[in-house]
């Protein structure tokens, strides 16, 4: 069976870090265990969100999900709207497999390295990318620059990290302690997409950034995902992110 092109974690894992007071630091070592360390201060997430691309300053497509996320890689994602991808739901566990389910074939099925690289659905957006929340897992770090209010990283990828990307030059915000942008460069040194993290917010002890914001430098088009609705701390247990629990519903 040939799968959709797509898709997202994430974020799943999408960056979500609690506000803390400055904090300076010396090392690369130091701002990656300042990032992770604010992922997971709390114990679990919850929220929904909206996915829209947009071409010529027009929406060409939208959907929605909700999300479960549990420490720096367990996440739980089911897409909601339209009606085409209701039910579709993509699992990533604590040992890093990425699994997806497709009502239409009642089955669930592991997540090739090529497809978590795809657009989904026509976005700008992939299970790669929006992944790219715990520095520590998969890459390797170095700081470029620092100002009062960030940090700048030479994000390269580790052995056995199968990437799409030669690097990445993420932005670390110091007063939300989290990544506010994430450029992704080509072999050649180009940087191909970037990724913004705008519109902090707080729900609960969480500070997170609401609005992601992807251009695509090579097609022009533009992918915004917005979240609405996070809750913390509310006991998801880790048999919720296995292949069992993704033929659950909600």
């Amino acid at each position: 069976m040939r799968l959709p092109r797509f898709l997202l974690s994430a974020a799943l894992g999408f960056g979500l870090c609690v506000h803390a007071k400055h904090t300076a630091a010396a090392t690369a070592e130091e701002v990656v265990a300042i990032v992770d360390a604010n992922l997971t201060k709390v114990q679990d997430q919850t929220y929904d969100a909206e996915i829209k691309l947009y071409a010529n300053g027009k929406v060409t497509k939208s959907m929605t999900f909700t999300a479960k996320l549990k420490g720096l890689q367990m996440k739980l994602i089911r897409f909601t709207a339209p009606g085409d991808v209701r039910g579709m739901t993509v699992l990533n566990t604590a040992d890093g497999s990425m699994y997806v389910y497709l009502p239409s074939y009642q089955r669930v099925r592991r997540m090739a390295a090529h497809v978590r690289n795809q657009g989904f659905m026509g976005t700008d957006l992939s299970a790669e990318d929006m992944g790219t929340a715990a520095l520590s897992v998969g890459w390797n770090s170095k700081i470029l620059s620092e100002d009062a209010e960030s940090w700048v990283l030479d994000v390269t990828p580790k052995r056995g990290n199968e990437t799409s990307y030669a690097r990445l030059r993420v932005t670390v915000n110091k007063k939300q302690r989290g990544m506010s942008k994430v450029e992704y460069l080509n072999t050649e040194g180009k940087v191909i997409k970037t990724q913004e993290r705008t519109e902090w917010k707080m729900f609960g002890p969480l500070s997170m950034p609401t609005l992601f914001t992807v251009k695509d430098h090579t097609t022009g088009s533009i992918t915004e995902m917005r979240f609405f609705k996070c809750t913390v701390n509310q006991g998801i247990p880790d048999d919720a992110f296995t292949k069992r629990a993704i033929l659950r519903a909600d």
